[in-house]
């Protein structure tokens, strides 16, 4: 297939991008390898899976911040924490009671007691910080390091706005910085700062050359980048910035090319799917464990069959939270963002009257 170059226009027209859902569809399953009970081949670093969602989410929140700078002249931080409030929070508690009621049904009190330990850490978003033997719900770490991310990069986003000379200076300076950190956290905000600058690049390619130029260099090149950079994690972690790195380069390129990869990531399936990646990230590892337990006493379990169940039956529960939880929850937020908009808007006139 010939690939198509996108001009920047239709970029910033554009509103929705289905091949990012297609790309968490496929995150998600290597997210849940992580997790898996049974041995399954070495070549799968399911840890990898969350250092896309990082660059995915920094991108995509940037992108939102800056677009709505462009429309309306301002960041609302009001509107900004509300959308994102009700984004994550509703669902990530009902997701926190499904465990407490998982672990209520096994009458284990060890785990009862570990469960009240870690609960503090979990309702305070600081699971990354939570000691190493609380296990329950330790794949939530991320959702402490994003809403951190969440919290404060609004706030550098409208100090370093408009980003040439100096503050592209600060830009690389916190990429930097962020080799200073411990890995876990070295990783997380690295891969959401790639993801970030990737949005300041397309918010302004006339300053960025390097995208300009990027629809040249062919998918295959940048697929083996990510998969060159994807093997070297298998060895040594350490080279998880690359990766990451990687990985916003593969972004960019489906996002100002139509090509054979993003043909494939926009496929129905992988976009139904990328769309309730969020409540199946959340509820995998007590999918996994029912799973597990199941097919333990009806079979003789092997990886394939648990990772591929617990995958379809957690796009069944993630479906139904959807409908039930996360949509509602959106819509409200978005109302009142926009309530917030208007009373900005409308506070000058009444001042002036």
């Amino acid at each position: 297939m010939a690939s198509a170059r996108i001009d920047f226009i239709e970029f910033e027209k554009a509103k929705y991008f289905p091949a990012l859902d297609g790309m968490r569809a496929i995150c998600v399953l290597l997210v849940m390898f992580n997790h898996v009970h049974l041995p399954y081949p070495h070549w799968i670093v399911g840890m990898l899976g969350v250092d896309v969602f990082f660059v995915l989410s920094g991108f995509l929140i940037t992108t939102l911040m800056l677009r709505e700078r462009e429309r309306a002249g301002r960041i609302s931080l009001k509107g900004f924490y509300t959308r994102r409030f009700f984004r994550i929070v509703p669902i990530y508690l009902i997701t926190v009671l499904l465990y407490a009621v998982a672990i209520w049904w096994t009458r284990d009190p060890a785990k009862a007691a570990e469960f009240k330990a870690a609960l503090p850490w979990l309702l305070s978003f600081m699971q990354e910080y939570k000691p190493a033997e609380m296990t329950v719900m330790g794949h939530a770490w991320t959702l402490g390091i994003e809403e951190k991310f969440y919290v404060f990069w609004p706030l550098l986003v409208i100090w370093l706005f408009p980003f040439r000379g100096r503050s592209v200076a600060w830009l690389g300076a916190l990429l930097v910085g962020t080799l200073a950190l411990p890995l876990a956290f070295s990783r997380s905000y690295g891969g959401l700062l790639f993801g970030a600058v990737l949005a300041i690049a397309l918010s302004a390619p006339a300053q960025w050359t390097f995208i300009r130029r990027l629809p040249a260099v062919p998918d295959v090149v940048l697929c083996l980048l990510v998969a060159g950079t994807y093997a070297l994690c298998g060895y040594n972690l350490n080279f998880v910035l690359l990766f990451s790195g990687s990985i916003a380069l593969l972004m960019a390129s489906l996002l100002l090319r139509r090509g054979l990869v993003r043909t494939i990531l926009e496929n129905r399936l992988l976009v139904y799917i990328g769309k309730r990646s969020y409540a199946m990230y959340l509820i995998h590892v007590l999918v996994l464990a029912a799973v597990g337990k199941i097919l333990l006493h009806l079979t003789r379990p092997n990886w394939i069959a648990e990772v591929g169940i617990s995958y379809l039956a957690s796009l069944g529960v993630a479906a139904i939270m959807q409908v039930a939880i996360e949509r509602p929850c959106i819509a409200v937020g978005r109302r009142l963002s926009k309530r917030f908009a208007e009373r900005t808007r409308v506070s000058p006139a009444v001042a002036g009257s």
